[in-house]
């Protein structure tokens, strides 16, 4: 085993031990350092650049914080990301369960839009960006994916951010808007999804054509819903238990219970060698925005009167404008993850309805990765599929302005029935 996933192994252990007996969290962010530093050098480019410029305006920050007397602590800049950082090494252990190809049609089927999309949608819910490759891989043709397919699979994956338990966003969520039930948001995060994966079929019918798709069985579907049902009923069991630990704890147990018997040990090498050093770009990401995010926080704290604010209270328009913001940012290279560290330190003395807040949040991932050309997922495909990103932009321009409008019936509804 190399060291850097010794690291992020023995961080895992430590953060859930942390969590479940009240133990003080910083020796497990220690251990999330080191392994990011330990994996700097494999940084991409773009996302050493991103990760210094993210921790270098939240030093900035800090030091003006520090400053002005600042009652926060900088420790908070260690710790504020650790429990994201435990559930994202958690949920790497599902890519195990990868189901095999007996798991998948064993033939291309005609008019299968509706079975991948809601395929790659559900199952993606769960392992997250191997679902991706587990559908791309089955569908291309000469390495290359149509626009129709690229249409399906660019959008109807990233939707799941807006109500997976399974993806880091509801971490994130559930960490910047202090407050926020699960139970009390998943009926919003799947309106919201369930009109976002109605927009991307109709478009996806508009291109026209026959489609070429790999629907997975209704068998594997097992995973995702057996996972799903389970975070449910053990944090109405356990309501102590926070979202990301109970995720932390179930994902590598049922990944090891439900992966294929027959690669058992391969998989497990794998996962040590090269899967949880691949978790390094994220870390630095989710290291550097905790900076930021900290920083700017601390900042306020020093303000004795704080920033003034063009509104004085927090409601569903200002959540359908910031929305907007939030995937118009993500156009341009910046992901929402930035948006979210940046809003919720600004919004807190608002104290805006953590529901309201953790919609925003959950929306502006899925909506604002699901269409910008320069998301992970969206740049993985077009890599990978030989998809210019210009053409990315081009048919998803129109789905963001939709999807926009789309979330915000969900912001009315909500602020109806509130």
């Amino acid at each position: 085993m190399r060291h850097s996933s010794a690291l992020i192994l023995a961080m895992l252990l430590l953060s859930v031990a942390s969590s479940l007996l009240n133990w003080p969290m910083w020796p497990a962010a220690v251990l999330s350092w080191l392994a990011t530093l330990r994996l700097g050098r494999q940084l991409p480019r773009t996302s050493r650049r991103q990760t210094l410029l993210l921790g270098g305006a939240g030093a900035a920050f800090w030091a003006v914080a520090l400053l002005r007397d600042t009652p926060n602590s900088l420790v908070t800049a260690l710790v504020i990301n650790q429990t994201l950082l435990m559930m994202f090494a958690g949920i790497s252990f599902l890519s195990l369960a990868t189901p095999t190809d007996k798991a998948v049609s064993s033939q291309r089927q005609q008019g299968s839009l509706l079975g991948t999309l809601f395929g790659v949608h559900f199952f993606g819910a769960v392992i997250n960006m191997s679902a991706l490759f587990l559908f791309g891989d089955r569908m291309q043709r000469d390495g290359q994916l149509n626009k129709q397919q690229m249409i399906v699979l660019g959008r109807a994956f990233p939707a799941a951010a807006a109500w997976s338990p399974f993806f880091v966003a509801m971490g994130v969520a559930l960490t910047y808007a202090p407050g926020l039930d699960f139970l009390a948001l998943l009926p919003w995060g799947l309106t919201a999804a369930a009109l976002l994966l109605g927009l991307v079929a109709l478009d996806a019918y508009r291109v026209g054509g026959d489609f070429i798709g790999y629907p997975l069985e209704a068998n594997a579907l097992i995973l995702p819903c057996t996972l799903a049902l389970s975070v449910v009923v053990i944090h109405r069991w356990w309501p102590s238990l926070s979202i990301p630990l109970i995720i932390s704890i179930v994902s590598p147990l049922f990944a090891i219970l439900l992966m294929p018997r027959s690669d058992r040990l391969g998989r497990l090498r794998h996962q040590c060698n090269d899967g949880l050093p691949r978790l390094a770009p994220q870390f630095a990401l989710f290291l550097a925005a905790g900076v930021l995010s900290s920083g700017l926080a601390a900042m306020l704290a020093s303000w004795p009167d704080g920033p003034d604010l063009p509104f004085t209270e927090f409601g569903e328009w200002h959540a359908w404008l910031l929305l907007g913001l939030i995937v118009a940012l993500a156009f341009v290279g910046i992901h929402p993850l930035v948006g979210v560290t940046t809003l919720a330190p600004l919004l807190a003395p608002l104290s805006p309805d953590p529901t309201l807040l953790g919609m925003l949040f959950l929306m502006g991932w899925a909506l604002g990765t699901g269409s910008s050309p320069l998301s992970g997922s969206n740049l993985a495909l077009s890599v990978r599929y030989d998809v210019q990103a210009k053409d990315v932009m081009r048919w998803n321009l129109p789905y963001a302005v939709c999807g926009w409008l789309l979330c915000g019936l969900v912001f009315a509804a909500h602020d109806w029935l509130a």
